[in-house]
């Protein structure tokens, strides 16, 4: 096992578990896919990491050809990372086990070539002052490498365009308050500062005309930005489930509104030069959703409370005649299979318990034990 690595190390938040009841509505937003960071000191230096002897290969780099999921499951410490091929749901190949602390998931997404994983890990640390790392997952050789540690967790981090580096953030205490470092890191670990600034929350969610898109949240509620700076005002408060448009054209996302009670509301904007555009709600009669994805014709699609009928750009397996619904996660790049995470309770306020499903051609196929979803690789 080879260790290469160049990192900063620093404790951050943990991501929890979705809950229920009024207050855990609230508590689903923030811990689903915003971690608030705690904050501590920055070491920059050396630490180890794990990698599989040359000239060896995965069960994926000896795998029938087809479209293939990269989903992960948990098993204590431990995130089991495997592929499967969408028309054989239930049959999953393994390719890496990622450590991790107790109590902590790990998050990810495949680079543009569909064989690299970037995977965020909570992997070092105390469960009261974690330290996440940035770690790369090869699919052919099943090699992990720590890149760098220190860095935000709970969310997907993003590839640049053509997969040669990743943008994460690092939230840390300055003089006046908080600020979020964005970083771009490379593949051989060297990074380079992007930006700061003063924001609760900074989160990369695409590209548009090679600018890095983000969302800031700060007192002015949620901001697109482009390279730092400021694009589109999305909503006064928070947002999430921020998801680009195929074309780059558009931003789906959720609205979370408190004003005369919790809410959650399913918004695009369009992404013109009109500076006056602002957020439109997209379904109508005051539905609810969680998660947005888009199919590859540029249409949003959200995942609405459990109801009798769906109106058009919804994903509710209440419309399947299957008890619970369905938060989607990411159409494939043919669109013909889309990746969502089920929840068998009776809604946002008692969402049960969730599993993986694929669904494809009409019907429902689930991925055994598996939760997490990382992206589509091609074999």
């Amino acid at each position: 096992m080879a260790v290469r690595n160049q990192a900063y190390c620093s404790p951050y938040g943990q991501r929890k578990k979705p809950a229920t009841g009024r207050v855990g509505r609230l508590v689903l937003f923030i811990t689903g896919f915003v971690a608030v960071a705690a904050f501590g000191p920055i070491v920059w230096g050396i630490v180890a990491g794990i990698h599989s002897s040359p000239g060896a290969t995965s069960a994926f780099a000896v795998a029938p050809p087809g479209t293939y999921a990269v989903v992960a499951r948990q098993e204590g410490a431990v995130d089991i990372v495997s592929v499967v091929r969408t028309d054989t749901p239930a049959s999953t190949l393994e390719v890496a086990r990622v450590p991790h602390l107790e109590g902590f998931t790990t998050t990810g997404s495949v680079d543009p070539t569909g064989r690299y994983v970037a995977l965020l890990s909570v992997d070092a640390g105390t469960p009261l002052k974690p330290a996440a790392s940035l770690i790369l997952l090869d699919l052919i050789d099943g090699s992990l490498d720590r890149l760098v540690t220190g860095v935000d967790s709970g969310w997907r981090p993003l590839w640049n365009e053509n997969g040669t580096a990743v943008i994460v953030t690092r939230t840390r205490q300055g003089d006046s308050g908080t600020l979020i470092d964005i970083f771009e890191v490379a593949l051989d670990g060297a990074s380079k500062l992007r930006w700061s600034q003063a924001a609760l929350g900074v989160y990369p969610v695409g590209w548009r005309d090679q600018q890095l898109l983000t969302v800031a949240i700060d007192g002015r509620g949620s901001t697109l930005q482009a390279d730092g700076q400021d694009l589109r005002h999305l909503a006064d408060g928070f947002t999430r489930d921020w998801t680009m448009a195929p074309d780059g054209a558009a931003i789906a996302f959720i609205e979370v509104a408190t004003h005369g009670g919790l809410r959650y509301i399913p918004r695009v904007v369009p992404l013109t030069n009109d500076a006056k555009v602002s957020a439109q709600a997209f379904t109508v009669g005051g539905t609810e959703a969680l998660g947005a994805a888009w199919k590859p014709d540029n249409a949003p699609v959200f995942g609405t409370v459990p109801r009798l009928q769906a109106n058009d750009g919804d994903v509710s397996a209440q419309s399947m005649h299957i008890v619970g619904f369905d938060i989607p996660v990411a159409y494939s790049p043919d669109g013909s299979t889309l990746a969502v995470v089920h929840w068998n309770g009776t809604g946002f306020d008692d969402p049960g318990r969730p599993s993986l499903y694929l669904v494809r051609g009409g019907e429902r196929h689930a991925v055994p034990g598996h939760r997490e979803f990382f992206g589509w690789t091609h074999r």
